[in-house]
């Protein structure tokens, strides 16, 4: 006897269950989005950071519910010998999050506000995504090494009015799947630590002659955990594509040299691999050198790519020198004139006419100022006008130098370089050539300081500490000095045993054995000189009377070098009315009995 079916449950067999509201889902994606594109490329054991957004993409019934948790977790386990990569303590939350946990292996973190918590785009919440930045130690492998994160925890609530808020469910995800990307990079087992043109003699360029050879070094360095051998260039030679070269360079196809050859390096050691090259006598213009990579040529232990700096061509060779204008030393004091010589070759292989050079705004650097550029003169006179082949010519410049407010008392000092380019005609047409930056001059200083720097009216057995840092010439020491003006109503004791210094020498030690004469100090012998960058020196004087009337006394010290070098300080002390309760503050002098 044949069944009735009910009419429902046969539509239902038929049509399936379309009728039927749609399944409920928490659900997230995390994309990275730096570096890009993934992976990224890592130097192992180095700082570095990865970027991840994370977005809700909840469905159904559970398209309300916002992330308000997410954890990120590494991997802690590696096949020795290695490192394992590492979270950085200074990885800090994304705004309007903050960071609730933290280990070398693991960050959590939380939304501060239910705003702040991620919303599906659907529900239409003002958070839709938050991206999440890490900072991590790449880890160190025997060979390149792939790594994402271990997982990725996101959990949900619907509490509106937290933190704290309660949990409606969690998603971790340590796969690429339904959850998007759980991170990508790749810690490589060796580095280019430097890409560089040299002259024949090894020295660093950026420019050279036409017709003149030059080298291609990479410095290649081992940082994995194993040693790593026949190490090559890929492309060898390194490739020069058009569009990172300008002009007309000719160029030949060299053969690497290796250093050690062949190239095998054992963990953290380095080595070279260099090509030289020749080009033209009519070649003009720049070229930039690339490879993919440096590799051990048996296993998967590579670099990262790299792109070494941009090589100026030219029948004009142009460079640029900074020195100090004053005799009797090449060094330059604060207000002293700094002289720039720019010295233009013609390797052009014939005559050049209407010889230019221009010289850029200089770049300073802590607190210096370098005044306008005097007009250039010529040496030799009118080489300007026509230089012949194989000839140079120098352009001279003068500029005034000086500090903005104190010097510094300690390094970095004040500083400052250039650059510029020259062009000239050449057979009916302009030849334009720059010159590589020039070298980097520091304003130098004898700084001297006084202590106290206030003092109280009519005060008796004052002592007065003047400090000296030596941050002048290299090739000088400090042999004196001499405080030449004391002002009216200060009073020398006339017990010498007070005047003494403190000086830390060239040996070195502090110790007391400049002599006094008055009010100079000088040093007994070349040992006892104050070399350069010895920045704590004290010469002390006592004073027996101080002024009764108020305001500004001022001192004047002078510091003499070996170079015969004088400079003049000034130092002020103020003198204030005494109140009660007040006292001069002065430095004791050790009584040894």
């Amino acid at each position: 006897m044949a069944k009735r079916i009910p009419i429902l449950f046969a539509l239902t067999l038929v049509l399936g269950t379309w009728w039927l509201p749609a399944q409920a889902a928490r659900v997230f994606n995390a994309a990275q989005t730096s570096p890009t594109p993934a992976p990224g490329q890592f130097d192992m054991s180095t700082p570095q950071s990865v970027t991840m957004s994370l977005t809700n993409t909840n469905t159904g019934g559970n398209v309300s519910d916002r992330i308000y948790e997410v954890r990120f977790r590494l991997t802690t386990a590696c096949t020795a010998p290695c490192t394992l990569t590492t979270f950085s303590s200074s990885t800090v939350a994304p705004a309007g999050w903050t960071r609730t946990a933290f280990s070398t292996s693991s960050i959590t973190f939380q939304a501060t506000t239910w705003n702040n918590a991620i919303a599906t785009v659907a529900s239409g919440g003002p958070t839709t995504s938050v991206a999440f930045t890490f900072l991590l130690t790449t880890g160190t492998f025997t060979l390149d090494t792939s790594q994402t994160f271990q997982d990725i925890r996101s959990r949900w609530t619907t509490t509106t009015a937290g933190p704290p808020f309660s949990r409606a469910g969690q998603v971790t995800c340590s796969s690429v799947g339904t959850c998007g990307s759980v991170g990508s990079w790749k810690a490589m087992s060796l580095s280019i630590i430097s890409f560089q043109t040299t002259d024949l003699s090894n020295i660093p360029v950026s420019a050279i002659a036409a017709g003149i050879g030059f080298k291609l070094v990479i410095t290649v360095k081992n940082i994995s955990t194993a040693s790593q051998s026949s190490i090559v260039s890929v492309a060898s030679p390194p490739a020069f594509p058009p569009s990172l070269k300008t002009g007309t360079v000719t160029l030949n196809n060299p053969a690497p040299v290796n250093n050690p050859n062949p190239l095998t390096l054992a963990a953290g050691a380095q080595g070279t691999i260099t090509y030289t090259y020749t080009t033209s006598g009519t070649d003009s213009g720049t070229v930039t050198f690339t490879v993919a990579n440096v590799r051990n040529s048996a296993t998967t232990a590579t670099s990262r790519s790299s792109t070494s700096n941009t090589l100026s061509v030219s029948p004009l060779t142009v460079s640029i020198a900074i020195t100090a204008s004053a005799a009797p030393t090449a060094c330059l004091f604060a207000g002293g004139s700094a002289t720039f010589k720019m010295t233009v070759n013609n390797n052009t292989g014939g005559t050049v006419t209407s010889v230019s050079p221009t010289l850029n705004s200089p770049t300073v650097a802590n607190g210096a100022n370098v005044g306008a550029y005097s007009a250039p003169t010529t040496n030799p006179s009118g080489c300007n006008a026509s230089l012949a082949n194989g000839s140079s010519c120098d352009f001279i410049w003068t500029a005034t130098t000086s500090v903005t407010g104190s010097y510094p008392s300690s390094p970095p000092q004040p500083s400052f370089s250039t650059s510029g380019f020259a062009s000239a005609t050449s057979g009916g047409s302009t030849i334009t050539s720059p010159a590589p930056p020039s070298n980097t001059e520091t304003i130098l200083e004898y700084v001297v300081s006084v202590s106290p720097v206030t003092i109280s009216a009519s005060s008796t057995n004052v002592e007065l500490d003047w400090n000296v840092a030596n941050l002048g010439c290299s090739t000088a020491r400090v042999s004196s000095i001499a405080v030449t003006v004391v002002p009216a109503g200060w009073v020398l004791s006339p017990d010498p045993t007070y005047a003494y210094s403190l000086v830390t020498d060239t040996i070195p030690s502090a110790n007391d054995t400049w002599t006094v004469s008055g009010t100079t100090f000088t040093a007994p012998n070349a040992s006892s000189q104050i070399p350069v960058n010895n920045l704590n020196n004290d010469f002390y004087l006592l004073f027996s009377a101080t002024p009764s009337t108020l305001g500004t006394s001022t001192f004047t010290v002078v510091v003499t070098d070996t170079n015969g070098v004088s400079r003049t300080q000034t130092t002020p002390v103020t003198v204030n009315a005494l109140t009660p309760g007040s006292v001069t503050p002065w430095t004791w002098r050790e009584i040894f009995q």
